[in-house]
């Protein structure tokens, strides 16, 4: 018996031991009765699982007054990119950029505000809305910048259709602190206007000069020419002001002028010829529209007369900025002066 007590026992295939194979009496103690077995069986459901609520068990089903509500999502609102914004919402936006800033224009020289100009650069949309020259954004801008008498006149800008070209002929016109004591800009912003003062000469530049591109000023002479009577151009160091009556535009070497008293073309104090270059040429008649044309890539300046070419006037004109001037000495006389840009060649 007691080499029994040392041998392993080992079970079969079905895990039962061996009918052969003796059992100690320390096994009996583990053998389950038949009544524990039915006890423990009954703790048990058909499929042998415990039953709900017991020990190991499922947990207990929770009641709808135990669910905690749901938080409901409000719905997300599509977002609108800025660049996507209906045009009619763009120009109330525009109509309020600020119309300060010291440089309006850019590197062509066309008249732009800071924040226009910058909103014209963001994209293609806005951009699109402020090319048209004539929406609402310009008119806005053209009614609170231009004085009442140059909107309501009718012939000023007959050359000019769209708010945005109106506006930027304003930034062009006479220069109300680059005149003769003389003379003064009348309330339309256009047109100035030399004082009965004897033995004076008196001009007057525009606001902005040029010194690239190709641009055309339109100029009307409205009354008597007197004895001298020059339109052209000059840079900003030529004088305004003499005594006596002589052709002050064009007697220095910072500004050339056409005599339209006697056609002749003055530079430098000389005379250069006879202009338009012909026989006993047509004078000029009180009214009639002359545009001074200067090609500051050519370095060419010409005018025309009632669309008439006239001939070149002047060539190899340095490379400095040029501003449209006149010079009048003639009492209670009149010019007008409409920037109206790059002219249509052909």
């Amino acid at each position: 018996m007691a080499e029994n007590e040392d041998e392993t026992i080992v079970p079969d295939d079905q895990c039962n031991l061996a009918a052969s194979t003796p059992m100690k009496s320390s096994d009996l103690d583990n053998v389950e009765s038949p009544k524990e077995r039915k006890t423990s069986v009954a703790k048990c459901d058909g499929e042998g699982n415990p039953p709900p609520g017991s020990p190991g068990g499922s947990p207990p089903q929770l009641t709808p007054c135990s669910i905690p509500p749901r938080r409901r999502r409000s719905p997300r609102r599509p977002e609108v990119s800025a660049s996507r914004l209906p045009l009619k919402v763009l120009n109330k936006i525009f109509q309020y950029l600020s119309l300060k800033g010291k440089n309006f224009f850019n590197e062509h020289f066309l008249p732009y505000f800071i924040d226009l100009r910058s909103a014209m650069l963001t994209c293609h949309s806005w951009n699109n809305a402020l090319a048209m020259e004539d929406s609402d954004i310009w008119q806005q801008l053209l009614s609170l910048k231009l004085p009442e008498a140059a909107v309501v006149d009718p012939f000023l800008f007959a050359e000019l259709g769209s708010a945005r070209k109106k506006l930027r002929a304003w930034y062009y016109a006479w220069n109300t602190d680059d005149i003769s004591r003389n003379n003064y800009v009348r309330t339309n912003g256009f047109t100035v206007h030399r004082q009965p003062v004897a033995q004076s000469t008196d001009g007057v530049r525009g606001k902005r000069g040029v010194s690239q591109g190709v641009h055309a000023f339109d100029i009307t002479w409205d009354g008597p020419l007197g004895t001298v009577a020059v339109v052209g151009f000059a840079t900003k160091h030529a004088a305004l002001q003499c005594a006596g009556y002589i052709a002050l535009l064009g007697s220095d070497d910072q500004s050339w002028g056409w005599n339209l008293v006697d056609n002749v073309l003055m530079h430098n104090g000389t005379q250069l010829g006879v202009y338009p270059k012909m026989n006993n040429p047509p004078k000029y008649e009180v009214g009639e529209k002359i545009r001074l044309v200067v090609d500051c890539e050519k370095h060419v300046a010409y005018f025309e007369r009632n669309s008439e070419f006239l001939g070149i006037a002047f060539s190899h004109i340095p490379p400095l900025r040029l501003y449209p001037a006149v010079c009048a000495v003639y009492g209670n006389t009149e010019v007008t002066m409409v920037y109206v840009g790059s002219p249509q060649m052909g």
